[in-house]
């Protein structure tokens, strides 16, 4: 909470020093707050991840696959594929601006993007990598009734897969019950639904199931569910796009 109290006292600042006509394009404090509080009860300041995604085509056909992520205290990101056999050893590191993958058997890692998928359907690449909205977003309060606020999350990014996001925030527990992307102001690309929310680790708990679909095509559809997840911090190298090969090594 420390951190929320510094980040507000800093923002209140920089609305003193304004134009009186920019002060309400600069940033919404409670937003913020709302987004900053919401995080803290969901992530730590860095933490590792067990999860399994399960892509369902049109076929109605389902695929499994197993992940190990990692996230530092400046918001870098690394995944790996545990299963099946077919896709194992595929990483992902993301430096807050470029997405590297490492594909077993090439001798490069590659640039991605942040609306590809390491592990194909509806989910991409910034959906499982991101971590704490905060970081990545500016929020603005666009309404709020008796149980939710509802929050509307803009990219501070570039290359992000949606223009915003509109959030649903549950007022009693300070969690998210779903997320709504758009490509433009009126176009839903997808939604993603919370559920099963439980105690992850000592201070945090959060939704273990993130449902989704896409708007665009509907018979695709893609499930995330939790394993585990812990405050243990991985080596400070596993950061880097060199030791996207060796990702492997640290969960032996």
């Amino acid at each position: 909470m420390k951190t929320a109290s510094w980040i507000s006292a800093f923002l209140v600042l920089l609305l003193c020093f304004a134009k009186p006509h920019d002060a309400a394009a600069i940033i919404d404090i409670e937003g913020q707050n709302i987004l900053m509080q919401l995080d803290q009860t969901m992530f730590p300041e860095s933490c590792r991840m067990y999860y399994i995604i399960e892509n369902t085509t049109p076929d109605l056909r389902k695929h499994t696959i197993s992940l190990f992520s990692a996230q530092n205290k400046s918001g870098q990101s690394v995944a790996l594929v545990v299963d099946p056999p077919a896709l194992r050893g595929r990483s992902a590191f993301w430096d807050g601006s470029v997405v590297w993958t490492h594909i077993p058997g090439e001798l490069e890692p590659r640039k991605n993007s942040l609306n590809q998928s390491l592990v194909g359907g509806v989910f991409n690449n910034m959906d499982l990598m991101a971590g704490p909205f905060h970081r990545h977003h500016q929020a603005q309060i666009e309404k709020e009734d008796k149980d939710f606020q509802y929050l509307k999350l803009t990219p501070t990014i570039k290359g992000a897969p949606y223009t915003s996001m509109l959030m649903t925030v549950k007022k009693s527990i300070h969690l998210p019950t779903e997320l709504i992307q758009y490509v433009q102001e009126d176009t839903v690309f997808k939604r993603i639904r919370f559920e099963e929310v439980k105690e992850v680790s000592k201070n945090n708990h959060r939704p273990t199931i993130m449902k989704t679909f896409s708007e665009l095509n509907p018979l695709y559809k893609s499930e995330w569910r939790l394993g585990t997840q812990d405050e243990k911090e991985i080596p400070p190298e596993a950061f880097t796009v060199e030791f996207l090969p060796k990702l492997g090594e640290i969960i032996k």
